[in-house]
C-alpha cells in the first residue's frame, strides 16, 4: 500500500491495459468523436455530426501512439499531408508517455481554414491521493506540449503566425460532484493599464475541457452517449450496440462492437462501481464521526479530500 490509500483506493488504481485499451479505441472511432467535437468545441457547436465524422477530421486518428515528451512528438520527417501527430511526452531516463487518442480537424468556418489539433484522454479517477498528482496539471501539460510539438510540424524556423490552436479533452469516469460536469478552460485577456484589444484568434490557441461522468439522467446528448458506452456496465455489448444506433444514431463497428464487448466482459466497470461505492461509505462514516466530535469542514476537506459540498451533504444526513 502506498501513502496514504486505503486497500480500497489502492485497488481502485490497478489499471487494466485491456480495458484501456478498448476505451481509447472507442473514442477514436469517428462517429463518437464527431460528438464530443461537436459537444465541447464551439466551432463545431453549429456542424452536423456527419458533417464532423466525414468531412472535418482530417486524416488518421491516432491510438496511444503519439509521444507526449518534449523532443519525441514531431521527430519524424513531416508527411506533405499531416495525418496527425506522433503521441509520447516525456525526457530521457524517465520513460515514454503517449496521448490516448490525437488527430487534426479542420474547422467549418468559410474563408481560412483553420487547423485544430484535438486530443482525448480517457481518465478513470481525477483523485490527486489516488494518481498522486493533481489532474488538471497534467492536463496543462499535455496541451502545452500540443503546442510546443508544433514546431517544425505545423510550422518552422521562427514563424510563430503559424501556430495552431489545440484541444485537449479528458473524459474522467467520475465526478467531483454526484452529477456529469463539463469544464472549459482557455486564454482569457485582462486590461491592466489602458486599453487596447488584441485579436482573440491570436492568444486563443491552448484549451482544456474536463468532462466529468456520474450517475443519473442528463439532458446532454453527449453525455449520455459516454454514460452509455461507459457507466451503464448491466447491459451487454448488443444492448449498447442497439442504444447507440437508435438514441444516437451511431452505426457500431464491428471492431468497436468487440471494444464494447471487451469492456463488459473484464466487468471492469462493475468493479470499480463496487470500489467506488465502499470508499464513498468509508469516508462517509469518517465524515461523520470527525463532525461528531467537533472538527470544522476545513479539517474535515483535508482528510478526505472530498469538497464542502459533498460534506455538507453528509453532515446533512447525519443531522436529520
Amino acid at each position: 500500500m502506498q501513502g496514504n490509500q486505503t486497500p480500497a483506493e489502492e485497488l481502485m488504481g490497478f489499471k487494466n491495459p485491456q480495458y484501456d485499451q478498448a476505451a481509447k479505441n472507442i473514442l477514436s472511432e469517428k462517429p463518437v468523436a464527431a460528438y464530443l467535437l461537436k459537444g465541447v468545441v464551439p466551432e463545431f457547436k453549429n456542424a452536423s455530426l456527419k458533417d464532423i465524422a466525414e468531412n472535418y477530421i482530417e486524416g488518421d486518428i491516432q491510438v496511444g501512439s503519439v509521444p507526449v515528451n518534449p523532443g519525441k512528438t514531431n521527430t519524424v520527417a513531416r508527411p506533405k499531408k499531416i495525418k496527425g501527430l506522433r503521441n509520447e511526452i516525456g525526457f530521457p531516463g524517465e520513460g515514454w508517455n503517449t496521448f490516448d487518442v490525437i488527430f487534426h480537424a479542420v474547422t467549418p468556418e468559410t474563408g481560412e481554414r483553420i487547423r485544430l489539433i484535438i486530443n482525448f484522454e480517457a481518465q478513470k479517477t481525477f483523485s490527486e491521493s489516488t494518481l498522486k498528482y493533481i489532474l488538471m496539471k497534467r492536463a496543462v501539460f499535455y496541451g502545452s506540449r500540443l503546442i510546443s510539438a508544433q514546431k517544425e510540424t505545423e510550422f518552422s524556423g521562427s514563424d510563430y503566425s503559424e501556430v495552431k490552436k489545440v484541444y485537449t479533452i479528458w473524459i474522467c469516469m467520475e465526478s467531483p460532484t454526484d452529477k456529469s460536469i463539463i469544464n472549459h478552460y482557455r486564454m482569457t485577456e485582462h486590461h491592466l493599464v489602458g486599453k487596447y484589444k488584441e485579436p482573440q484568434e491570436n492568444y486563443d490557441l491552448l484549451n482544456i475541457v474536463m468532462v466529468y461522468l456520474a450517475p443519473g439522467p442528463v439532458r446532454n446528448r453527449m453525455l449520455s452517449m459516454l454514460q452509455v458506452i461507459f457507466q451503464e456496465t448491466n447491459k451487454s455489448a448488443e444492448e449498447k450496440k442497439k442504444i447507440l444506433k437508435k438514441k444516437f444514431d451511431i452505426e457500431v463497428t464491428a471492431e468497436m462492437e468487440e471494444e464494447l464487448r471487451t469492456m463488459c466482459n473484464l466487468s471492469e466497470g462493475i468493479y470499480e462501481r463496487g470500489m467506488a461505492q465502499g470508499i464513498t461509505q468509508e469516508k462517509e462514516n469518517v465524515i461523520k464521526s470527525l463532525w461528531e466530535k467537533g472538527m470544522d469542514v476545513d479539517f474535515i476537506k483535508d482528510v478526505t479530500k472530498w469538497t464542502e459540498e459533498q460534506i455538507l451533504r453528509v453532515v446533512g444526513k447525519t443531522k436529520s
